[in-house]
């Protein structure tokens, strides 16, 4: 819960989040309204409760770089059979300037499985992405398995990169699994892999607790004017807190390798109204 236009240094991107989150339980896939009408399988996010999240981000930096830090404010609407919608507008501040982005998803579940497409935007942009667009997919596999397939283009002040994934979890009680593969072009020049595996633990009120690694090549804003694939590497503890039905905390920690660039130390904490 994630890297151009990511949600507050979480490892995975929008399109990740929205994907992996349609995965979720979700678990449980819900019939239509009528009952007269075919059945088709949606997972159960798509009728959950709409939410706003307003959080921020801290990270420190080695080698003498100035702190990161980052605010954001997230909207999801769940409309049923009619498709899910998320939002992100975010004010980024690095390396002494700062950068303010917009992020939309709309994934729409089919009988098969759920496609998405996604688009974000930053005004005169130092660091963020200054357009980016992608479409993705989720589909279901026998003994309970999911897979997702999504590309993401985005275009920087200094390159444009290509991301194109696949992935796989599976659920195992209370607990969840999941693999996924991304293989990014800079410049239409080849940049390399990157793995990431998470492992999840979800409540029966809701609360869940989640572990991801990451590790591999992927182009990278390093500092103002220089994107470049570098190796990186990340490891990250992440959760959400149902304080009652309608309030929620959601928080993240992790550490993160940019290369010989610098390391990352950080955390974010958000507040989450459901409504």
């Amino acid at each position: 819960m994630v890297q151009p236009m990511n949600k507050i240094m979480r490892i995975y991107p929008p399109t990740g989040l929205v994907l992996w989150l349609i995965a979720l339980p979700g678990i449980a896939f819900a019939q239509l309204e009528d009952p007269t009408k075919p059945v088709i399988d949606r997972p159960a996010i798509f009728n959950s409760k709409p939410y706003v999240e307003l959080g921020g981000s801290y990270e420190n930096l080695t080698n003498n770089y100035k702190p990161w830090d980052a605010q954001y404010l997230d909207l999801m609407l769940p409309m049923k059979q009619y498709g899910l919608l998320y939002t992100q507008l975010q004010n980024a501040n690095r390396f002494d300037q700062s950068d303010q982005s917009i992020y939309a998803n709309y994934a729409y579940p089919t009988q098969f499985g759920v496609v998405n497409v996604e688009g974000g935007y930053t005004h005169n942009p130092f660091f963020l992405a200054k357009e980016l667009y992608g479409a993705g997919w989720v589909g279901k596999l026998p003994q309970k398995f999911n897979y997702f397939l999504s590309a993401r283009q985005s275009q920087y002040t200094d390159g444009n990169t290509l991301n194109q994934n696949i992935g796989l979890d599976k659920y195992v009680g209370t607990f969840r699994f999941a693999y996924l593969a991304t293989y990014s072009t800079l410049n239409q020049q080849k940049s390399g892999w990157l793995s990431k595996y998470q492992a999840q633990w979800f409540g029966s009120n809701g609360n869940r607790v989640g572990l991801t690694f990451a590790s591999g090549h992927e182009p990278t804003v390093v500092n103002i004017g220089n994107l470049t694939t570098i190796d990186t590497q990340q490891y990250q503890i992440d959760g959400i807190y149902w304080l009652s039905k309608q309030y929620a905390l959601t928080g993240a920690a992790w550490h993160a390798k940019q290369g010989n660039f610098y390391q990352r130390n950080g955390v974010q904490i958000g507040f989450r109204v459901a409504f």
